[in-house]
Order: C-alpha cells, then sequence, then structure tokens
C-alpha cells in the first residue's frame, strides 16, 4: 500500500543517517560518545532516535531536564543518562529511582540529592560542571576541584563524572575554546594529583569535537552533528554525514491571479503580473517561521519557489508561475531534496535569522514524524 500520511504535513527521519553520523564521529573521536537528544532530539523524535544511537554505539544520552530522561526510561531505554540541567531537589526522587545522572555545581543540591538518595537506599550519579567561560550554570572553574572532593564523601552521592561547556567551539578563532580548555584542565590536573579522578571527564560538543581533539577525554557529546547538521559555518559537519530530517507538504489548491491582486495577511505581498498561486498547508504553528518580510523558499516541481505573502498559522502561498505544471496533490520539500534542487536547515535558518538548531527543533508536535 502506498504511504498515506495522516495530515498532509509531515516530517520524515531517516534513523540510519543519524547512525552513519555517530558511527562516523566514533571514528573520528576515537573515544566514548554520549548522543545529545534533548528538545526531542533536537525534533527528530527523543524515543527513536535514543534507540538508533544506542545500537550504534552510543555509551551515553544527553537530555535536558529530568523528565525527558525519565521518558526514556518508560520507553525501555537503558543506557547512561546525563540530565545536562537543573534538576530541582523536589523532583530528584524519581530521576534517583530511574538511575539518572545528575548536574550539580553546587555543595547544597548535591547533599539535597544524597539525602533523597538515602532516604531510597540508593546513590545520586553526579557530575560535576564546571564553569570554564560559558558563564551559564556551573561552578566556578577555581572553586571545582574543592566541590568534586566534598562531594566524594558525602554519604548517598558518587561523583561519577566531571564536564565544562565550550562557549565559542564553533568559531574559526579557538582562542577563547583553548583558555577554555586550559581552565578545564587545570581542574583535572588538580583532582588527579590527590588521586580524585572522576570516573568520567567529558568537555567536547559536536563543534570541539571536531575542532579540538585534545578535547575529547572520555567522552564526546554528540548533537547537532548526529543529525547531519553544521556545528556552524566556521566548523561544518565532515562532508560524508547526511541531514536525518526532512520536511515535506503537498499542494492544497492552485490559482492564477491577476496583476495588481494582495495575497495573504496585511496585503503586504502584491501580484506583479498574472501569477500562479500555491496554498501549501503549513505554518507557524508548525514551526515554518513568520517574518515581517517573507524570503523563504520551498521546493515545487523540483525547483525553488518564493514564499509570497505573510505566513499563516496553517498555511503559506508560493509563486509557482515558473514551476511546470503544479497540480494539487503536488508534493513540496520545506526542508530536503526534490528534483535538483535542495532546502536545508541552515538555508531555513539564514532566511529566518537563526541557527539551523533552532530551525529542527522548532517544529512542532502536530506535525507527525515517520521513521525510515
Amino acid at each position: 500500500m502506498p504511504f498515506i500520511p495522516p495530515r498532509p504535513t509531515f516530517a520524515v527521519i531517516h534513523l540510519s543517517a543519524i547512525q552513519h553520523n555517530l558511527r562516523r564521529m566514533k571514528q573520528i573521536a576515537q573515544t566514548g560518545v554520549m548522543a545529545v537528544v534533548k528538545a526531542n532530539a533536537y525534533g527528530h523524535g527523543a524515543v527513536e532516535v535514543s534507540r538508533s544511537a544506542v545500537e550504534a554505539g552510543a555509551e551515553w544520552l544527553g537530555v535536558a531536564f529530568a523528565a525527558e530522561g525519565m521518558a526514556l526510561r518508560q520507553a525501555g531505554l537503558k543506557a547512561n543518562i546525563l540530565v545536562l540541567g537543573y534538576t530541582p531537589p523536589d523532583s530528584a526522587r524519581e530521576a534517583i529511582e530511574n538511575d539518572l545522572s545528575l548536574t550539580v555545581y553546587d555543595l547544597n543540591i548535591a547533599n539535597a540529592y544524597a539525602d533523597t538518595a538515602r532516604a531510597i537506599n540508593r546513590r545520586a550519579r553526579l557530575h560535576v560542571k564546571v564553569d570554564t567561560g560559558m558563564g551559564r550554570l556551573g561552578a566556578a572553574h577555581s572553586e571545582a576541584a574543592p566541590l568534586v572532593k566534598k562531594i566524594d564523601v558525602i554519604p548517598g552521592a558518587v561523583a561519577e563524572g566531571l564536564f565544562t561547556h565550550f562557549a565559542a567551539a564553533d568559531e574559526s578563532d579557538q582562542t577563547f575554546a583553548l583558555e577554555q580548555l586550559r581552565r578545564f584542565l587545570h581542574v583535572v590536573e588538580a583532582l588527579g594529583a590527590e588521586d580524585r579522578d572522576p570516573k568520567i571527564v567529558h568537555a567536547a560538543n559536536s563543534a570541539a569535537a571536531l575542532a579540538l581533539p585534545e578535547a575529547r577525554f572520555d567522552l564526546v557529546r554528540v548533537g547537532i552533528a548526529m543529525y547531519g547538521l553544521h556545528p556552524s559555518p566556521d566548523v561544518p559537519a565532515p562532508s560524508d554525514f547526511v541531514p536525518a530530517l526532512e520536511w515535506k507538504s503537498v499542494v492544497a489548491q492552485v490559482k492564477t491571479l491577476p496583476p495588481g491582486t494582495p495575497v495573504s495577511y496585511g496585503r503586504e505581498y502584491v501580484t506583479k503580473g498574472s501569477e500562479r498561486i500555491a496554498v501549501i498547508p503549513v505554518g507557524y504553528a508548525d514551526g515554518f517561521r513568520r517574518f515581517p518580510k517573507n524570503v523563504a523558499q520551498v521546493i515545487v516541481g523540483g525547483r525553488r519557489v518564493p514564499v509570497v505573502g505573510r505566513v499563516c498559522m496553517d498555511q503559506i502561498m508560493a509563486n509557482v508561475s515558473e514551476a511546470g505544471n503544479v497540480r494539487v496533490g503536488d508534493e513540496v520539500a520545506l526542508i530536503g531534496k526534490q528534483g535538483g534542487a535542495r532546502i536545508t536547515a541552515e538555508d531555513a535558518a539564514a532566511w529566518w535569522g537563526t541557527i539551523n538548531y533552532d530551525v529542527t527543533s522548532g517544529i512542532m508536535a502536530r506535525v507527525p514524524r515517520f521513521y525510515v
């Protein structure tokens, strides 16, 4: 039977691409891999991507908050899972019961987690996050080694890991990334000098894993590159990495409008001549961004065509005058390839003034995902 989606706008996720990209990253980094699957795996589907990543050799999964990790446990995933963000102490019990590793950067929080763990006869697995220059979550790098030593002696807790996060590893100038690495190494060496080496040391995101071999340590945290997308223009993914997501829709209506006809809200776009306009059932409620001036494109009939008029909640319009005999039901590529044309998440990010991470993670839940 032919594939019939439940609605005419949907995403196709190629799990073979996820696995290929992850295996390639393991080859490049020559160390362990944490597959970062927070934010519904950057819009790709956390459960399905996590299963594929573990099958391809990921030793760890990274999530943003405890509920994301518990959803993976409920789906049957038994891999190591690290909660990379803040877990409120009064929410820690379920996380510890589900054997999630938690991020800490403060002795009071570590003590609270340990109290909870002791109450249920468990140990809290803790990764100390070091702020080496991100200015975000983390213990000051000058205070991190003493914090690890204090956590080591708390009953009910174990300092399982030590990590940091780079602020600018995706830039061509690696000066600040190297300074962050120097600060982090100082913490690692201080602990090593006292035989208090954490079991797992990790620092590199996708960009650092590619551009800073000395930052790979015991694990690299692979997010954007696992999805086949570029960490940045300055640090692109290797040429054989494969984008995993396609976003598609269909033509709902085609109409020929005479010159001087306004299209969509606000009448900002007015036809210059006789134009064939295709109506496509995707909008900002699906994650197709609404900007004051629309410069986005889609692919119809194997060629890129401009989106015209304001993006609506559920529909967009495209000028298909130069796209041949476009008909109702024809496939539309929002991200992906059709014929000889291609639109990437990076293209969409440029149109919408954002980054590729934001594009894919912003595809809304009402867009069905199909896994192939």
